[in-house]
């Protein structure tokens, strides 16, 4: 191994110092991280990266478009079966030898012979003319029209 004494320290320091420095040779190597982007290109990297951010939002909002478009189809798949089994259930409960087997289980039987009931119609509203000759009769707003009219 071999030591370096003090005296060829200072030899290559004043080594150093016969040696020419070229300026603008230090000042580029001072300047780190590599050459500069030009002022005029950074509108263009904008415009890319903003058509870029719009690419990538309009993909997300085609996929979850696609993904509520698929889950709308399976649910509509769902309730159609659904809705051809209550069909089938409501037209067996409808049938009339399930009603006709369900009385007879209650007790009911089927009568022997049929009966009708005469009855006389009765009057729920009364006619057009009776209802003008009450409202002509009974109304004071039309009293007073008749009478403002009069003058």
């Amino acid at each position: 191994m071999t030591y370096h004494n003090e005296p060829d320290r200072h030899a290559s320091a004043e080594h150093l110092e016969q040696l020419p420095l070229d300026e603008p040779a230090r000042r580029q190597r001072l300047r780190r991280g590599g050459p500069r982007t030009p002022l005029p290109l950074l509108p263009v990297i904008a415009i890319a990266a903003g058509i870029g951010v719009a690419y990538v939002s309009q993909s997300a909002h085609t996929t979850a478009a696609t993904y509520q478009v698929s889950s709308l189809s399976a649910q509509q798949q769902q309730l159609t079966g659904q809705d051809e089994q209550l069909t089938e259930e409501l037209s067996r409960l409808e049938s009339s030898e399930r009603i006709v087997a369900g009385a007879q289980q209650l007790g009911m039987r089927p009568a022997s012979q049929w009966a009708y009931v005469a009855s006389q119609p009765a009057q729920v509203m009364p006619s057009p003319s009776a209802q003008s000759q009450i409202a002509s009769a009974s109304d004071p707003a039309r009293d007073l029209i008749a009478a403002l009219t009069r003058r």
